[in-house]
């Protein structure tokens, strides 16, 4: 019988250069599954392979005072019963044990825990008791800073990690610079700065100064005489518990929003915007004691006075638009 099948399509320079072509890709997606089926496995390994330990560390004051920092690390701190700084870790990694080391120096207790490990999972976490009254000064590099229950001269600061603190009391300062500022319950001098993240606050009560760089500025219930607030890319909103005496208030690329208790205190107010519009309605007289300043480059400006609870708003005259021409 008589071979009818067909033979074979010859392999021409067009097919030869499409095939060639498509090895490389065929090979790349071959290699893409079988690096996501390896990861795949030495993720699920981690998971199942910490290998984790406590650390405990006691370290007398820095002429009088409390200082430490760490440079990796999630950090609580809070005031204890003790004369000394007194930590307590739990360090965990995946496949391999973390490392740790502390050493005191002429700047204070500085923590240095470390991971080397490529994939899997990096703990480390840190309790912090400090003697109630000195000076306390806190630092992280790469973590989260949390503080309460703190008295006296307090400055907190973090460079990569979010900041939060409640229930401080004293001079306080507070400063972080890529991460967020979230306060509360705060009684004194209070100074909060961010770089490039917001600050979100409440229920401050004494003197304020709020500076933020690329972040919106949101404080409610703020109970001060001298309130200091600038911004450069984001918003300012202050609504205050009671009604303060000077309050100066400038931003460039975002709006400007005071809100002032209820009620018939007349305020000298001066708000000046250049690329946006000026709402003010709150009783206003030349001669106030009360002065508000308000400045603005591009955005907004609204100054207006809480409603009563359970009351209609005050019958005050129609807010001023100054929109520019």
């Amino acid at each position: 019988m008589a071979d009818t099948s067909l033979p074979p399509p010859a392999l021409t320079r067009g097919r030869r250069a499409i095939l060639l072509a498509g090895l490389p890709i065929a090979l790349a997606l071959i290699g893409f599954g079988v690096n996501a089926w390896i990861q795949g496995i030495l993720t699920g390994l981690a998971g199942h392979a910490l290998v984790g330990y406590p650390v405990v560390v006691s370290a007398p004051l820095t002429d009088g005072q409390a200082r430490l920092s760490t440079g990796q690390g999630d950090v609580q701190v809070r005031a204890g019963a003790g004369p000394r700084i007194q930590v307590r870790g739990r360090l965990a990694a995946s496949f391999t044990r973390a490392a740790f080391s502390h050493q005191l120096t002429p700047q204070g207790l500085v923590l240095n825990p470390a991971c080397h490990v490529p994939i899997g999972t990096c703990s480390l976490k840190f309790a912090v008791t400090v003697p109630a009254g000195p000076p306390v000064t806190v630092h992280t590099s790469f973590g989260n800073l949390t503080a309460s229950g703190l008295h006296g001269t307090v400055a907190l600061s973090a460079s990569s990690g979010d900041l939060r603190a409640s229930r401080l009391a004293g001079h306080i300062q507070l400063h972080d610079a890529f991460g967020s500022i979230t306060a509360s319950d705060l009684a004194g001098a209070t100074r909060l700065v961010n770089d490039s993240g917001d600050i979100t606050a409440s229920g401050l009560t004494g003197n304020s100064w709020l500076q933020d760089s690329f972040g919106n500025i949101d404080v409610t219930g703020l109970a001060a005489d001298d309130v200091v607030a600038s911004n450069n890319s984001g918003d300012i909103t202050i609504r205050f518990a009671r009604v303060p005496r000077r309050v100066n208030v400038a931003d460039s690329f975002g709006n400007v929003t005071l809100v002032l208790p209820p009620g018939a205190t007349s305020y000298r107010v001066s708000a000046h915007t250049q690329f946006g519009s000026t709402a003010v309605g709150v009783p206003q007289a030349p001669t106030a004691a009360n002065v508000i300043t308000a400045s603005d480059n591009s955005g907004d400006i609204t100054i207006t006075a809480a409603e009563p609870p359970g009351q209609p708003a005050q019958p005050y005259p129609t807010p001023q638009l100054d929109t520019p021409r």
